[in-house]
């Protein structure tokens, strides 16, 4: 795995069931594996794997929504750490756990569950000191949008300059409820559901024609790509751009070094890499907040021609390296 290359914040979106828990902790076990193997994975058999594995390595920690259980004294706010042991095994024994399901684990009645500010405090408080054995932190937030705005104020510094070898992975069923402050500090990965529409054969063909003339350097050409898309209908113009978060994802876990988070067959895998070994983290980040802001601006009906011009010379000059 390439960790130098890897973003301080990534943010995992997906709906319930998708999956984004389980594929965080398991970038997890890449950042924390002592012994990767010699294309850069995680072995899966070392001591750190399996404390990962289990949720007990001891620079692995979770936030996730808590609140007062029936019953409990009312002495100051609950935080994460005071319910890990029973949400470890909630999550072991069911790794697609919904927000209902763990809340029916709490015992919280009809309560809804928050990430407030002593919890935020907390997290400051646990990364002001080294790491337990000796390499990189990771942070799994779950939930991040049941942070209260308070909590997410006194995070945003943090996220947006963490110490070096700290890593937060945030997994989030509803990212647009997130602060844009706390999004715009994250790289925003989208998980597909289990049950996912395949992305289409032209949206890859699409894409990485787009791809090729920036990599050829043919101006020309990604003007007359950009005209193209803009003559195309808008609900096949907002396919394109959300299959493009799709395959730039596939793209972003070969890259890392990661590719079984790619979810791609070995043909596929192969010619996703070819495009993906000749891209650079900062690319990743940014095209993918890009591309988010494409699809948000076709929503608003604003004119195809000059996004599609200006989302493809987007493109072009963050390949040039």
């Amino acid at each position: 795995m390439r960790i130098d290359t890897l973003s301080h914040a990534i943010l995992f979106s997906g709906e319930e069931g998708s999956g984004a828990l389980p594929e965080a902790l398991s970038l997890a076990k890449h950042i924390l594996c002592t012994q990767r193997t010699e294309d850069g994975q995680a072995c899966g058999t070392c001591p750190s794997c399996r404390k990962t594995q289990n949720g007990i390595h001891p620079d692995l920690h979770f936030v996730v929504p808590v609140n007062r259980a029936k019953g409990a004294t009312a002495s100051r706010m609950p935080v994460t750490d005071d319910f890990i042991d029973l949400w470890r095994q909630a999550f072991l024994d069911n790794p697609g756990i919904t927000e209902q399901q763990w809340y029916e684990k709490m015992d919280i009645e009809n309560k809804q569950g928050a990430i407030g500010t002593a919890e935020a405090e907390n997290i400051i408080r646990k990364l002001q000191f080294r790491s337990f054995e000796g390499g990189a932190r990771v942070m799994i937030i779950w939930l991040p949008e049941r942070m209260n705005i308070s909590a997410s104020n006194k995070l945003l510094k943090i996220l947006e300059e963490p110490s070096p070898g700290t890593y937060f992975l945030l997994v989030s069923h509803r990212p647009d409820q997130l602060l844009p402050t706390i999004r715009s500090r994250c790289m925003h990965l989208q998980v597909p559901p289990k049950e996912r529409k395949p992305v289409s054969a032209q949206s890859y063909a699409t894409l990485q024609n787009l791809l090729d003339l920036c990599f050829a350097g043919k101006p020309s050409g990604i003007l007359e790509w950009a005209e193209d898309m803009a003559s195309r209908g808008r609900e096949s113009q907002k396919a394109f751009l959300s299959d493009s978060l799709q395959i730039l994802r596939q793209y972003y876990m070969i890259f890392l070094g990661v590719p079984q988070l790619a979810f791609l067959d070995k043909p596929a895998e192969t010619a996703a890499a070819h495009y993906a070994n000749r891209m650079g983290g900062v690319f990743f980040q940014k095209i993918y907040l890009r591309l988010n802001t494409s699809m948000e601006q076709l929503e608003r009906n604003v004119n195809a021609r000059p996004l599609f011009c200006s989302l493809a010379f987007d493109f072009f000059l963050s390949l040039q390296r």
